[in-house]
């Protein structure tokens, strides 16, 4: 077995208002559509809810995958997705956001690209569309400011 590589990408978006809802088949097709560019294999079935909490409207669904888990929670009232993917193999985080922008019409997003194992110090890469600076603490508590869109944030130290 090669070694674990253990990658967390989170995005939150404000996506196309004219996407209203994320039924199951949809979520389905595009879990599977997702994993077939990222080379990854669902574990289990996909679990899928409509939300049960009206002050919070949309769906949200889990994919288990060999290599670990993705998940989205979309809020049909403020049209936003809020995504993860965490594995334990590589992947091409361009094709993620890709099919997240193909599949929602993302509008502004920012997120965070770090890996998580523990035989080296973690690294973040925050990354996203939205423009201006941003004032992110270091490691240390003195503040970065951010005008690219992908810049290099923190590295973590022990």
């Amino acid at each position: 077995m090669s070694k674990l590589e253990h990658i967390h990408i989170t995005v939150n978006a404000r996506v196309d208002p004219s996407f209203k809802a994320l039924p199951r088949d949809d979520a389905q097709r595009f879990v599977d559509k997702l994993l077939a560019a990222i080379d990854m294999k669902p574990l289990g079935p996909l679990n899928w809810a409509d939300a049960e909490d009206l002050d919070f409207p949309g769906q949200s669904y889990v994919q288990m995958i060999t290599t670990s888990h993705c998940s989205l929670h979309f809020f049909s009232d403020t049209n936003e997705i809020y995504f993860d993917l965490y594995s334990c193999k590589p992947f091409d985080k361009d094709k993620v956001i890709g099919l997240l922008d193909e599949k929602f019409g993302l509008r502004e997003w920012h997120g965070v690209l770090y890996t998580r194992a523990t035989d080296s110090k973690p690294r973040l890469r925050m990354i996203g569309s939205m423009a201006g600076t941003q004032r992110v603490p270091d490691s240390h508590g003195a503040e970065l400011h951010a005008t690219a869109k992908e810049v290099m944030v923190a590295t973590v130290r022990n």
